[in-house]
């Protein structure tokens, strides 16, 4: 299969709203990469970072679960469907079975444990249950290729839906976004993935592609919107030394930004990875 090449590293920080604990946290992150390289079609060399982030809808019921569930799904079917970017409704459609089967495996238990606890469903918990859970879904994967000449070129290719964002930075420059571009594309009503919605046509529709060639020293930041707007909002962005920070450190700073009234007090989340 020839020599793996080499990845960067998936850096995960995040901390939940003020006044919050971090078990009440509705965002979620996860990223995962094979031991061993694989082969590309032309025969080469091939190893992937994959990685999701998601922003559950505090609307919603049981947001946090869900959130927590899609990130694991999103990478998943990633890592199955190849090149999944060439196929988006069949790679939708796959996440979106893959998820509806686990979400519906998870209520199962869900119930059976509250009942359990002698705190059954309620009443006036049905609806919401039957409405179903909302979230932000991001996806990334950063695929490494060994040419014929044993030098190694890295793309990225992104999904979204919703306003959890990716950015690619080079020399600490914002070179790209996505998937959007200016802090005014923040809205009150970003695009969700439904637990309950099945519609894959509309889903394929509403979702977003974006790809990008990584150079040595380029980052790639996946972050959910509060720090998305955030880094919009400041130009150029004044990026703290994320790679030094531990969750304390980041919790900190985040709350400084906070107290100056340049973030929102929402969930924060941020993966980052430098290649």
């Amino acid at each position: 299969m020839g020599d793996m090449p080499a990845l960067p590293v998936a850096q995960w920080l995040w901390t939940q709203k003020a006044g919050s604990s971090p078990e009440e946290c509705e965002d979620d992150a996860y990223s995962w990469q094979s031991d061993e390289a694989g082969v590309d079609s032309a025969g080469r060399a091939v190893a992937s970072l994959y990685v999701s982030v998601s922003d559950g809808a505090s609307e919603s019921l049981l947001a946090r679960d869900w959130a927590r569930l899609l990130v694991r799904d999103t990478v998943e079917s990633m890592r199955l469907a190849g090149d999944w970017w060439e196929e988006l409704p069949t790679f939708v459609r796959d996440l979106m079975e893959r998820s509806a089967l686990h979400w519906d495996t998870f209520l199962t238990r869900y119930r059976a444990e509250r009942a359990a606890q002698g705190r059954p469903i309620a009443w006036y918990e049905q609806p919401g249950l039957e409405k179903g859970a909302f979230a932000t879904v991001l996806g990334a994967e950063i695929r490494a290729t060994v040419l014929e000449d044993g030098t190694t070129r890295r793309f990225w290719y992104a999904f979204a839906l919703g306003d959890s964002c990716l950015f690619h930075l080079r020399d600490g420059r914002l070179l790209d976004s996505f998937p959007l571009r200016t802090v005014d594309e923040f809205g009150i009503s970003p695009q969700l993935l439904s637990s309950r919605n099945h519609d894959v046509g509309l889903v394929a529709e509403r979702m977003r592609l974006a790809y990008g060639e990584l150079l040595p020293g380029d980052e790639l930041l996946l972050t959910t919107d509060a720090l998305a707007a955030w880094l919009l909002a400041s130009e150029p962005p004044a990026l703290p030394a994320f790679s030094a920070f531990d969750q304390q450190d980041f919790a900190e700073w985040v709350d400084v930004q906070r107290a100056r009234a340049r973030m929102r007090n929402d969930d924060v989340t941020l993966v980052r990875a430098r290649v």
